[in-house]
């Protein structure tokens, strides 16, 4: 076990995980690495006693686990207040808590960027993994590999692709969102004032999964959320992301962006 007694269970390419491996980074935190595939494995009974909700990620800091990834976030200002990312301001502090609430929830942000991913690219993962489109071999993918609770909302997404409602829905989210963080950056360097914060974290992953999936577009146009991307993209501790992705992932997310990029874009054009 490292010095720090941290576990964590994650796996390549989730945005959850990766915002907590950015968050660890940025407080020079070491850090066990406990990799699922999430190809089942995370319903085995061990990882369910971690985290019954069979997701990632998990930390586990001196033998107790701490689930769900804001929560981790909080967690490990507790436990490690320094270097801190919270603000100090108790006003910026509430600003930080309230970007970072704009990820969570049914009409969330990361429900938003689950449904882009598998719209445009791992439905296809699923696909190959099924042998073809067949709905009930196709279904069977879905269940081995998905919780109950994506299931219930990625199910029709994985069906329909790019065509299904729930795509176009993400990407209204996105728009108003972007519209949103171009008007908070216009007058702030980042998300909860001129000091990098754990909102910052949070969202660092979301930007680098939009860009890679090709939907740029939604921050090209807008120069502040732009710039503020660049400065994300920026520090070491936004290695964290992309380092861990699993190279094969990062193929068929681009490969499959630039895909469904023309078609994409004639959606976006009418928002």
């Amino acid at each position: 076990m490292n010095q720090d007694g941290l576990i964590l269970y994650h796996h390549n390419s989730s945005v959850c995980a990766a915002k907590i491996r950015v968050a660890l980074a940025e407080k020079a935190l070491d850090f066990e690495s406990r990799l699922l595939r999430l190809d089942g494995d995370q319903f085995h009974p061990e990882y369910l006693a971690l985290n019954p909700n069979a997701v990632v990620p998990t930390l586990v800091h001196q033998g107790r686990a701490v689930i769900e990834s804001n929560i981790i976030l909080e967690y490990l200002e507790d436990a490690f207040p320094a270097p801190p990312l919270r603000p100090a301001d108790p006003h910026s502090r509430a600003g930080a808590r309230r970007w970072m609430a704009k990820l969570d929830g049914d009409g969330g942000i990361h429900h938003a960027a689950s449904v882009a991913t598998y719209a445009i690219a791992y439905r296809h993962h699923l696909i190959a993994k099924a042998g073809g489109t067949d709905r009930e071999a196709l279904l069977a993918a879905v269940n081995a590999s998905m919780n109950p609770k994506s299931r219930s909302w990625l199910q029709n997404v994985v069906f329909q692709g790019i065509e299904s409602a729930d795509f176009r829905k993400a990407l209204f989210r996105f728009d108003r969102l972007f519209a949103d963080l171009e008007t908070q950056l216009g007058s702030a360097t980042w998300l909860a004032g001129e000091a990098y914060s754990v909102a910052d974290v949070a969202f660092t992953p979301y930007l680098i999964r939009l860009d890679l999936l090709g939907l740029d577009h939604f921050w090209q146009a807008r120069p502040a959320t732009r710039n503020w991307y660049a400065r994300l993209r920026g520090r070491e501790s936004a290695a964290m992301v992309l380092d861990w992705y699993d190279p094969k992932n990062i193929e068929l997310l681009t490969t499959r962006g630039r895909a469904a990029a023309l078609e994409v874009k004639a959606m976006l054009e009418e928002i």
